[in-house]
């Protein structure tokens, strides 16, 4: 029976002595409380408050249905979003075989901005090319609480809409993930991959002419593998590019809090990475003029913070402060809901 479940699923060098004197003048000292700890580390452990991010902003919705892996079929997940396995696609763990009777299909929408930030998937390759995206999912199959896997030379299809008009150029893409992949937490050396074939996605609509029935248009995907699958595109790459670092108050270190980038006007999301000997945060090939806002998302004992720095048009200035201020969880995921 088709269902909704809810589920809990580094900038080199140093800055100028001015710079560290904003820092120094921003540190707030804080009696007995987790605020007071300004230290960096080189390698952040996974047992770090960061990480407790990933945990309490990873979305609940999943879209859920069964079939039969021997037979195969086509699932409908309300008017926009099919998946078909042909038979005998799905095998268990350790290639033994296609399992008997029904198995599990699990997806988990990332339609928008918001999305892609509340997994910890920024949307770049391993190079840090920069991807615009149409949305995608995080799909899997199970049986009897084992993930299974595709079976080799074979495929499935995925049907799903976006949330802005189609664009004709999109392509498949991968999540290349840590071997093995982490069972919960932030993966840091995920990225996405283009499939071999680079061929363009089809595209579809559903026009409405009905204002209280919306219109879709989306993408088809012939996929290869499961797990995270994404419809992309290279942005242009021979537009100047600069590199954007964030600065924050002492109080927040890369042990508590995340940093991105995010585009305003089109769906990128880029990770700014930490660096150990500035005490900030940057991204990379962010094209000039671009307008975009430094999100930082906090977590400092029990306390969460949000903070956003809204950039109209990024310069060659790109050293720019963020003031993170305590938000509720609900508040938090509010806002990025709506980006």
């Amino acid at each position: 029976m088709k269902r909704i479940v809810y589920i809990m699923v580094g900038l080199s060098g140093l800055f100028l002595a001015s710079c560290k004197k904003e820092l120094s003048d921003n540190f707030t000292t804080y009696s007995n409380h987790p605020l007071n700890d300004t230290v960096w580390v080189r390698n952040v452990a996974n047992t770090a408050s960061v990480y407790d991010l990933f945990e309490l902003l990873y979305p609940r919705d999943l879209l859920v249905d069964s079939l039969n892996a021997v037979n195969g079929g086509k699932l409908h997940f309300g008017d926009s979003v099919e998946v078909e396995f042909a038979p005998n696609t799905l095998v268990g763990p350790a290639t033994s075989g296609t399992p008997q009777g029904n198995v599990r299909i699990e997806l988990l929408p990332l339609r928008r901005k918001g999305d892609f930030i509340r997994v910890f998937r920024p949307t770049t390759t391993a190079d840090g090319s920069l991807l615009e995206t149409g949305g995608g999912f995080l799909i899997r199959a199970f049986k009897e609480d084992k993930e299974l896997t595709l079976a080799s030379n074979t495929s499935f299809e995925l049907k799903f809409h976006d949330v802005d008009t189609a664009k004709p150029d999109m392509q498949a893409f991968y999540g290349r993930e840590a071997v093995p992949a982490p069972l919960k937490g932030i993966d840091t050396v995920f990225s996405w991959v283009r499939d071999f074939n680079t061929g363009y996605l089809p595209t579809w609509s559903k026009i409405s002419n009905n204002p209280l029935i919306p219109s879709y248009y989306g993408y088809e995907i012939q996929s290869k593998n499961l797990r995270w699958v994404t419809a992309d595109r290279y942005i242009d790459s021979t537009l100047p590019n600069v590199k954007v670092t964030a600065i924050l108050s002492p109080n927040f270190t890369n042990k508590n809090t995340a940093v991105f980038a995010v585009f305003d006007n089109q769906k990128i999301v880029v990770n700014c990475r930490h660096d150990y000997a500035s005490r900030s945060f940057f991204a990379r090939k962010i094209p000039a003029k671009s307008k975009i806002r430094l999100l930082s998302l906090s977590k400092i004992g029990s306390d969460l913070y949000l903070g956003v720095r809204e950039i109209s048009s990024v310069s060659l200035v790109t050293s720019y402060t963020i003031t993170p201020q305590k938000k509720s969880l609900k508040e938090i995921i509010t806002y990025l809901n709506d980006l």
